[in-house]
């Protein structure tokens, strides 16, 4: 689910600019409304988080060491930000190139955004330092769960619903961050407690018309303003039904597309993809102005799918690069320190077993 959200990202942002385009036919402007449907990027960052409310509480549940989960939580993050911010330093250095005009590749801003005290460098990493931010609110859910029960988490939640109104909370920690969908990990906390009492009670063709709903209200909202409060709630708890039914639910044949090796692939590489893909979007949009200009036969529908599918085959190379060779070392490493210490791990195995 983590690897269809990140290339639903991509996908976004590829599109974007071109998805309000007339079209060159009725299949062109039918194709077009498509993309836009499948192109919920703000909606698919709203469902990392959810996954992550969720994959995280199962930690905590099974352990609950806060020393632990928050070191976890630096193993998990931060290597991975911190080759990609070198790699885009790196670039700009070298050719002069950086994605975002507005970004300052001075030391010290470089050294900022590697610690996600800013992210002008690499602007996805928005949703990253509201992970970090969000930390203590896992932590707070979880413990709220297993001392009052389910009512006090969704207070929580609801409260953060409340405050996602209100612009001063929603840029509390920076403009370049939107704390507006915070509420989304307390939803996820709740599905690893509740969610396989209530997916069990379903029937399999109940799974599969909630699984279809879901998906159907979540590519609907890709009409609306996509940081709008009621719609990231609608998002939320899209993305929230579809966690719980994939987790306790996973027989079901609506999830076989899962299954797949490529959808797997793309599920492991799917944070380094993340943070990487912004690197391909100056070319990708290139070749649709270029292709729309130049091949007026051609429907805009193919040719933004072929930029888009330029742009992941660019972007997957390096991506699978930063999983083998960054994430990977810096799980094992933290895996080879715990179990020294003859502690189970914590937060980073099941996280990677569900993405």
């Amino acid at each position: 689910m983590r690897g269809i959200a990140a290339l639903t990202v991509a996908l976004m942002h590829v599109s974007s600019s071109f998805v309000d385009l007339p079209g060159r036919s009725v299949l062109d402007r039918a194709g077009l409304f498509a993309i836009q449907a499948l192109s919920n990027g703000y909606g698919a960052v709203v469902a990392f988080f959810v996954i992550s409310g969720f994959v995280l509480a199962r930690s905590l549940d099974r352990n609950f060491d806060i020393a632990r989960f928050v070191v976890a939580r630096v193993f998990r993050l931060y290597p991975a930000v911190i080759v990609t911010v070198a790699i885009f330093a790196a670039v700009y250095y070298c050719v002069g190139f950086g994605p975002y005009p507005e970004a300052s590749f001075a030391p010290l801003n470089v050294l900022a955004n590697m610690l996600m005290l800013r992210v002008d460098i690499d602007l996805v990493m928005w949703s990253m330092k509201a992970e970090v931010a969000a930390t203590p609110l896992i932590i707070l859910c979880v413990w709220l769960f297993r001392r009052y029960g389910m009512w006090a988490v969704i207070a929580i939640a609801v409260v953060l619903f409340g405050l996602a109104f209100v612009g001063q909370f929603t840029k509390s920690i920076g403009d370049d961050t939107n704390l507006a969908p915070i509420f989304a990990f307390p939803f996820g906390v709740l599905v690893h407690f509740r969610g396989r009492d209530i997916a069990a009670k379903l029937t399999p063709a109940a799974v599969a018309l909630c699984a279809i709903t879901s998906v159907s209200v979540f590519c609907s909202c890709s009409f609306f303003k996509p940081t709008g409060t009621w719609t990231l709630l609608m998002q939320c708890l899209s993305a929230a039904t579809l966690v719980m039914l994939i987790a306790c639910r996973a027989e079901a044949m609506i999830f076989a597309l899962l299954d797949l090796a490529v959808v797997r692939l793309y599920g492991r590489i799917s944070y380094s993809f993340y943070l990487l893909h912004p690197l391909a979007l100056w070319g990708a949009s290139r070749l649709t102005v270029y292709s729309i200009a130049q091949f007026e036969a051609v429907p805009v529908t193919l040719i933004v799918i072929a930029a888009f599918l330029v742009s992941v085959v660019s972007v997957t190379p390096l991506a699978w690069l930063s999983w083998k060779f960054v994430e990977l070392p810096a799980m094992n490493r933290l895996r080879s320190g715990l179990a020294t210490r003859g502690d189970l791990p914590l937060g980073i195995p099941s996280e990677q077993r569900v993405g």
